[in-house]
């Protein structure tokens, strides 16, 4: 054998025998950083009983999680949560964002047990062309303690964005993480992290754009989401919809708005649309002209779904804002404003 042939054997043993330092690299100390604070997410029976899933992240050590909001936990008798240790645990909604589309989940482990929380980021320090990791149960092939699917990508780039949802507008107004990491299903919900191992964003959909049709990967900002984790945590009594005060909201307004509807609710495995069940007299709405049988389709640009979808859109409307309801009644479409005030105490 050559020296030369001899050396470079040796280099092989060498470089085998070191693999453990070897993948000492930021990109793994990133993913050992975020993947104790990972959660799969799994909520209604859907399409042939096969469970709807999702990705969660673990934000305080209280249990809150934080994931993209969706009919797999709207609609959901019973959400289980499959933690990094195997453990399975059941979690409740404890907060929506309707803008934003996220949803705050509270772990139901023993009293006063403490869980991994994620580091939290600047997404404000975000830059194009930064690599980024995006941390999911993509294709659901993490059901216990099996480690989440990372993907590696950059940002592309921090904007705003017009943007859709399927068949529907996408609501929210600020600018949003657009990445090429790979967002596949399941990983809906999930950390983008940067190679410090710092939530940065997380996950949405897959969305389009409205000016050229062009599907995008985005995340929502951390820094947009920490006033929403925060005032969660300040205010457990607090209600279920988040709703930041409104640059247009009326001087000494901002209570929660009172509207005068009641929608008339359906049952828990699909989605009952939003029709008018009572209209309270004197309120708000009957000033409006609303009347029982009214089907709303849309809140402003919201469309409504269901009377779940309604309920939480108007629970966001403060007292003193109007919003603009599109009512189908017998074969007419009709517009009509209503605007919000506070409830008198009966």
């Amino acid at each position: 054998m050559t020296r030369a042939a001899s050396l470079l054997l040796l280099l092989a043993a060498g470089a085998g025998a070191g693999e453990p330092s070897r993948r000492n690299t930021r990109i793994d100390a990133a993913v050992e950083a975020v993947q104790p604070a990972v959660v799969k997410v799994f909520g209604v029976k859907g399409f042939r009983g096969i469970y709807g899933y999702m990705t969660g992240v673990i934000v305080h050590e209280s249990g809150l999680v934080i994931t993209r909001g969706s009919v797999t936990l709207d609609e959901a008798p019973q959400i289980t949560c499959h933690l990094h240790d195997g453990r399975r645990l059941q979690a409740r909604i404890v907060r929506e964002d309707r803008r934003s589309k996220m949803t705050l989940l509270l772990l139901v482990g023993a009293p006063g047990e403490r869980f991994p929380a994620a580091v939290l980021g600047e997404s404000a320090a975000v830059r194009s062309g930064q690599f980024v990791l995006l941390v999911g149960n993509a294709y659901q092939v993490a059901l216990g303690s099996e480690r989440c699917a990372v993907n590696l990508g950059i940002v592309n780039a921090v904007a705003k964005v017009a943007l859709r949802e399927g068949m529907g507008e996408f609501p929210y107004d600020r600018p949003v993480i657009l990445h090429d990491a790979m967002n596949n299903p399941g990983v809906y919900g999930g950390p983008l992290v940067d190679l410090a191992g710092r939530v940065i964003g997380i996950s949405g959909t897959i969305v389009e754009s409205r000016a050229t049709n062009v599907q995008a990967h985005y995340a929502i900002p951390i820094d947009d989401l920490k006033p929403f984790i925060q005032d969660t945590l300040e205010r457990p009594d607090a209600p279920v919809v988040y709703a930041p005060p409104a640059p247009d909201a009326p001087e000494g307004g901002g209570g929660p708005g009172y509207h005068g509807l009641r929608v008339l609710k359906g049952g828990i495995n699909r989605a009952t649309p939003a029709y008018i069940d009572r209209v309270d007299p004197g309120s708000p709405a009957a000033e409006a002209g609303m009347r029982p049988d009214d089907l709303v389709l849309k809140v402003d640009e919201t469309p409504v779904a269901s009377w779940k979808a309604f309920v939480r859109v108007m629970a966001t409307y403060r007292s003193g804002q109007t919003a603009r309801l599109l009512v189908k009644r017998k074969e007419e479409v009709l517009v009509i404003p209503i605007t919000l005030r506070e409830e008198k105490a009966s």
